[in-house]
């Protein structure tokens, strides 16, 4: 080797060795850097807390709270740095299998708020412009062509002329974000491999949030402390007394205790339906399934939600009666006869008591008679006010009422009716319908294979949504209308895209 060539190889190990007594230089340095800050957080833990996040005052219960939890973020984010490259290009070139888990991720965070906006605003604004962009690049991209998208469109076309007089960008936006959720969701749930791990998830993501919420009701119980994100004054209308026992009504990590519910009521009966329809496959194995519904079962009873309880009563025994109809209903009208005998027993042994009895089933509950007042007023300013046909705007039902807190109807068709007017009314009411329609014709279709747990669960969860729809301040419920697409996707895949596999195709 020549002289020149020497020097040149010297000069190379001379630069590494540099480099590498760089390297070991800066990993001291960068660990005083990152320690400096998590020491400042801790010392400055008290002031945040006490003075720049005043309310939340369940982080002054539980000292250093805030420091330790940012500092074990930090560890989580400085392990799985590496892996961030790698997962984000996974999800731009897969974002059809991605969407669905991770707007069930978001779902459990929408009580962690920026402003106006939470975790699925971000989630559903990233894949929305991955799905658009892909119509124009993926020649896969395919675009499912189902009756809701009329709907959809006129739906859309009565939130628009509900809106077009009021200058509110984030009441345009949160109003079509359902839309936006049910188009997406029906575009990729039918793909091969997604349908299977999202309705997986969905139960496995019920079962850590009711856990959580289980820990929540403790921490309350025991200690009067609040493990939510959701600030004090926003969990007044989360508690209720119950046998005389003050009750938190748990949301875990979502916005309110009924979100909470809806989701978990649909884990339940997915899980129920898996182990009732379970020797076909099962969404997750039997252990799992079980061990679930000893956690999600009394976290859903925590919330005390009543619509959404009694829903799940009647759709518990209709999951029983479609999996045994003929054992079950002759049980159920015997024991009928024996409840009406054993009434009259009781009225002609305890003469006298009738009346007493009567005006018990007459007496109306404080918080259902204030419902009945707001659905009253509605339903007569919708009848005799002048927006008889366009409704009076999004998010102003309560213009009706006239309630001190601002309250609207609790009842979905008829705050839909107060503000989209009666082309909103008719048009909700064809996507419910067409939605109960779209279960009967999947069961009727699918009658083996794996998809028959899903499909046998879906008439039971739809009775909980027709049955919350009753009883709820709110139209346009994200969730519900997941659980739309859902009902769509799955008759799609019975009865378009695969008929002839049905009995024998591979869910996951």
């Amino acid at each position: 080797m020549s002289i020149a060539g020497l020097r040149k190889m010297s000069q190379r190990r001379a630069c590494m060795a540099l480099a590498m007594t760089a390297a070991r230089t800066r990993e001291p340095v960068r660990a005083l850097l990152l320690g400096a800050i998590l020491g400042a957080f801790v010392a400055l833990d008290p002031f945040v807390t006490t003075h720049l996040l005043p309310d939340f005052p369940w982080l002054r219960k539980l000292p250093y709270l805030l420091s330790l939890t940012v500092a074990l973020s930090a560890g989580a984010a400085f392990a799985a740095r590496r892996f961030v490259v790698r997962l984000g290009t996974s999800m731009i070139h897969d974002y059809q299998r991605w969407f669905p888990l991770l707007l069930l991720f978001a779902y459990q965070f929408t009580g962690v708020r920026s402003g106006h906006f939470d975790a699925t605003e971000l989630v559903i604004g990233v894949f929305a412009l991955l799905y658009l962009v892909g119509l124009f690049i993926r020649p896969d991209q395919c675009f499912v062509s189902t009756p809701f998208n009329m709907l959809q469109l006129a739906f859309a076309m009565c939130l628009t002329l509900s809106l077009v007089s009021q200058f509110k960008p984030v009441a345009y936006f949160h109003a079509f974000k359902p839309l936006v959720v049910f188009f997406l969701l029906v575009n990729f749930l039918p793909r091969e491999d997604v349908i299977g791990p999202f309705l997986r998830w969905l139960i496995v993501l019920g079962i850590l949030s009711a856990a959580f919420g289980l820990v929540q009701e403790l921490a309350w119980m025991a200690g009067r402390v609040f493990l939510s994100v959701l600030p004090e004054q926003e969990l007044e209308g989360a508690f209720e007394t119950f046998f005389g026992v003050r009750i938190f009504r748990i949301p875990a990590m979502t916005e309110s205790y009924r979100v909470l519910a809806q989701y978990l009521a649909t884990a339940i009966l997915l899980s129920l339906s898996a182990l009732l329809w379970g020797k076909v496959g099962t969404l997750l194995r039997r252990r799992w399934l079980v061990l679930g519904l000893f956690v999600m079962i009394p976290a859903l009873a925590l919330t005390l939600a009543g619509d959404i309880l009694i829903g799940s009563v009647l759709a518990f025994v209709l999951a029983l009666l479609m999996r045994w109809p003929t054992r079950l209903v002759p049980v159920a009208l015997m024991a009928g006869l024996a409840g009406v005998l054993a009434l009259l027993t009781a009225v002609a042994v305890v003469p006298g008591h009738i009346d007493t009895a009567v005006e018990l089933a007459r007496t109306i509950p404080k918080s259902e008679e204030e419902r009945i007042r707001l659905d009253r007023d509605s339903i007569e300013g919708f009848l005799h006010g002048p927006y008889f046909w366009t409704g009076r705007g999004v998010g102003s039902g309560d213009r009706y009422t006239a309630h001190s807190r601002h309250w609207p109807a609790h009842n979905t068709f008829i705050l839909v009716a107060a503000e989209l007017g009666v082309f909103g009314l008719v048009v909700l009411t064809l996507i419910y319908g067409l939605a109960v329609a779209r279960v009967l014709e999947a069961n009727v279709l699918v009658t083996s294979g794996p998809l028959l747990p899903v499909v046998r669960s879906l008439l039971p969860i739809m009775v909980v949504v027709l049955i919350g729809a009753q009883f709820t301040a709110a139209y346009l419920e994200e969730f519900v209308w997941t659980i739309f697409a859902l009902i769509e996707a799955v008759t799609y895949l019975a009865r378009v895209e695969r008929p002839s596999q049905v009995g024998t195709g591979v869910l996951a």
